[in-house]
């Protein structure tokens, strides 16, 4: 009586839009967040921040705020760097010298909103007039905050005993000899194009409760993070403390976009407060304090070209980018992904790629929805569209000519990532088809009735999803692995608890490893229990980023949906006296295929195992399975959009009258979650590339809006009507043949409508080479044009 049956049973769950597993408690106002998390006898802290972007704290007087009533503990830098670590980089920059850094500076702030003195008091308004109290003496300093200026000879240096200037790393990369070919090639095209700086903006501000047990040497933290064994490492690491004394709990977080990654100096503070005042410490992020403390995103400047012989062919492309650090190295640093997939879906033999990260004085740059892919779109789309003008082709069929075909792939790019499966002209068509191209070409550019010009802009883009395996990642020194785990553990009702360290952020990973158990396992999706985010409940994981979660967690919850369905199968075999190739799980019960009246409730057969009675002779009691799951390889998303614009030749006003994108995200396991992220992330990108900009005014290192006021955000109302297409081609190299999706919307937007913009001005010759695109913006480049201003193609 042993066997087991296929790994995939095919129950109808995967791939159908099952509701949410998370919307009932979230729309009936049942989730937990940090904030709703209200220990007894709370205290609350309030953090005093730099005001300047670089400064010597020449000293700092708290006896005042000490001294008021309900104020219990003021922590400086001093006590800080006395009494932790520094807080540990989760991933390096590869080739970088260490740039260390404590939750409170203690002599130098190297950028505006710097930590430098925390209070905890009974209030948070208490904490916050105890700051206010607190006398420090700074000297400002000599400071940089253009990216490029930075790295200029006579820039400042920020961290002078470390770095001999502001460089902080560059790794280049490449394949064939780009520069000869460029040489060679008939026609050359290259642009700097600049984009700017973001806030990730989630609806839940970060927020930290922390309670400490002296009796038990017990920390628990709540933090919304997206990692919750991540921060416990790091914790315990700053803390001085052994990792079985931290735990970190994560209920429900109000969205992370890669903001919330590692360990911020607000949830250590909080930490190292209750554990001297053995009392709960609450701390919820203000959105002043977002703004200047949380990570920013995405500024960098791409000095990109593509070279093509004189029928369109390309031949090489190069981008040498400098990214934004920030003044500190945060956990996951500024964006690596440009490099990867910098020649997009095309056919380029040819191609070299440099990074260099600037550290300049501004708040620390991190991981954002996208990750790099965002920028580097635009610069290589928006040449192309160039690239068609000057040898008087279609960019359209430019497109076609150089995308890869489905027969090509697998493919190794230039910057050695392997594509793995795709059609990726099906995603062009599709969207030139949605959007009727031919007659919008035959229509002409116009001005139309309304007075207004018309134009068309496509991209094309390659996504990468997961990560290829824990060598890769020790290769650049990340401090985690690539796989995931799970355990399922079954119940006495006949259900199964499903235990995962990743914590539920608005991703729907609780429904998508629900409906994979239940596909493997048979068991009913509705009887399966997801349990996320507790690092005292759940197996050592990596956590929800880099759109990995589905590929690695997918096959973390086969192997143990399967294990443990194996063994369900043999317990009833034993009490059924059949075959264990007999039998099924059908509606709550395992049954015979061949005599449906042999049948045993899920409900029975687990209180069997649970209590190890009515086994056979050679099982042992219990029923749960804990696996561990590392991909191979990473998977490559791909996908075409097209935008359709009115433009006000005068105004420089635009009007995007449709968005259409086709997208191939692998096999879908729930389509309605899967058009909620694309749609999300669209958001997202349609705010990168039209409103979102955040500005720091060069004389004073201000952030000059940092504000909800002045930071636009766009409202649902801001956003125009989008079309989505979908194509699913499995990849061959992950769990049932699924790609990530998180970030796939945020990387079409600024190229599709830079290019319809162009396009509708072509007679105008208007060129864009920045993010955000603001009607001023194209005013600026309309004016531009008309006075001959210099292109930068070559």
């Amino acid at each position: 009586m042993s066997g087991s049956v296929a790994t995939e049973r095919r129950t109808g769950v995967l791939g159908s839009s099952v509701p949410r597993k998370e919307d009932d408690r979230l729309l009936q106002g049942d989730g937990r967040f940090t904030d709703d998390v209200e220990p007894a006898r709370s205290l609350h802290m309030a953090v005093g921040r730099c005001p300047f972007p670089r400064a010597r704290i020449e000293s700092i007087d708290v006896e005042a705020a000490a001294a008021m009533p309900g104020v219990h503990q003021v922590l400086t830098g001093v006590d800080i760097v006395a009494r932790t670590e520094p807080i540990g980089v989760l991933r390096p920059v590869p080739g970088a010298v260490q740039l260390p850094f404590y939750a409170l500076a203690e002599e130098f702030c190297v950028f505006e909103g710097q930590p430098v003195v925390s209070v905890v008091a009974d209030s948070r308004q208490i904490a916050e007039d105890a700051v206010e109290a607190i006398w420090i003496d700074y000297e400002p300093l000599a400071h940089v905050t253009d990216t490029l200026a930075a790295l200029e000879p006579d820039a400042p240096v920020i961290h002078p005993d470390r770095m001999e200037s502001n460089l902080l790393a560059s790794n280049p990369q490449h394949r064939g000899d780009a520069e000869a070919v460029l040489r060679d090639a008939d026609v050359v095209v290259g642009d700097s194009f600049q984009i700017g700086r973001v806030a990730p903006l989630p609806m839940e501000p970060r927020a930290v409760v922390a309670e400490w047990r002296p009796g038990a040497r017990e920390l628990t933290a709540h933090v919304a993070t997206q990692v919750p064994h991540l921060v416990r490492m790091q914790l315990a690491e700053s803390l001085r403390l052994d990792e079985g004394e931290v735990r970190v709990i994560t209920g429900d977080v109000g969205g992370g976009f890669g903001l919330k990654l590692g360990l911020y100096p607000e949830e250590l503070l909080a930490c190292r407060h209750a554990m001297d005042l053995r009392r709960a410490v609450k701390w919820v992020e203000d959105r002043l304090e977002h703004f200047r403390a949380s990570t920013h995103a995405r500024e960098s400047v791409h000095e990109f070209r593509i070279g093509a012989d004189a029928d369109g062919t390309f031949v090489a492309m190069t981008d040498l980018y400098t990214t934004d650090l920030g003044g500190q190295n945060s956990g996951f640093g500024s964006a690596q992904l440009s490099s990867i997939v910098f020649t997009g879906p095309y056919r380029v033999e040819d191609g070299a790629v440099e990074r260099r990260v600037a550290v300049t004085n501004k708040t620390p740059v991190g991981a954002y929805r996208g990750y790099g892919q965002p920028e580097v779109n635009l610069a290589r789309e928006t040449l192309i569209d160039r690239l068609a003008r000057r040898l008087g082709r279609d960019p359209y069929e430019l497109r076609l000519q150089n995308l890869l075909g489905a027969d090509e792939l697998p493919w190794r790019n230039a910057a050695g990532a392997l594509y793995d499966s795709g059609d990726y002209a099906q995603c062009l068509r599709m969207v030139a088809e949605a959007i009727d191209y031919e007659r919008l070409r035959a229509a002409g550019r116009g001005p139309g009735e309304d007075g207004r010009y018309r134009g068309v802009g496509f991209t094309c883009f390659v996504e990468r999803t997961g990560y290829a395996s824990a060598k890769f990642l020790a290769n650049r020194g990340s401090r985690y692995g690539a796989h995931e785990s799970v355990t399922l553990r079954a119940n006495r009702s006949g259900g199964i608890d499903l235990y995962t360290g990743v914590s539920t952020f608005g991703q729907s990973n609780e429904t998508a490893f629900a409906q994979i158990c239940a596909e493997v396992h048979g068991i009913d999706f509705d009887a399966i229990r997801v349990h996320a985010g507790d690092t005292g409940a759940t197996p050592l994981n990596t956590g929800a980023f880099a759109s990995r979660t589905l590929i690695a967690g997918s096959g973390a919850v086969r192997e143990a949906a399967q294990e443990l369905r194996d063994k369900t199968l043999r317990i009833a075999a034993g009490q059924l006296s059949v075959e264990v190739e007999d039998l099924e799980v059908v509606d709550g019960a395992v049954v015979s295929r061949t005599d449906p009246d042999k049948r045993v409730t899920l409900a029975d057969l687990h209180r069997a195992a649970i209590i190890g009675q009515g086994l056979p002779a050679d099982e042992q009691p219990g029923l749960e399975a804990t696996a561990h799951f590392e991909p191979t390889d990473a998977a490559y998303a791909y996908g075409s959009a097209a935008a359709v614009v009115a433009v006000d030749a005068e105004t420089g006003e635009f009007e995007i009258e449709r968005f259409v994108l086709a997208h191939d995200s692998g096999r879908i396991v729930n389509p309605g979650a899967v058009e909620g992220q694309v749609r999300g992330a669209l958001a997202q990108g349609f705010g990168a590339a039209l409103t979102e900009e955040l500005r720091y005014e060069p004389q004073s290192g201000q952030l000059v809006n940092g504000t909800m006021l002045d930071y636009f955000v766009p409202t649902a109302s801001d956003l125009p009507a989008v079309e989505l297409l979908h194509t699913e081609v499995p990849s061959p190299v992950t769990p049932f043949g699924v790609r990530g999706v998180g970030e796939t919307g945020t990387i079409p937007p600024g190229a599709a409508i830079a290019n319809a913009i162009c396009d509708a001005l072509a007679e105008y010759g208007v060129e864009i080479s920045s993010l955000p695109i603001t009607p001023e913006l194209v005013w600026r480049a309309i004016r531009k044009a008309g006075n001959g201003g210099e292109s930068r193609e070559g």
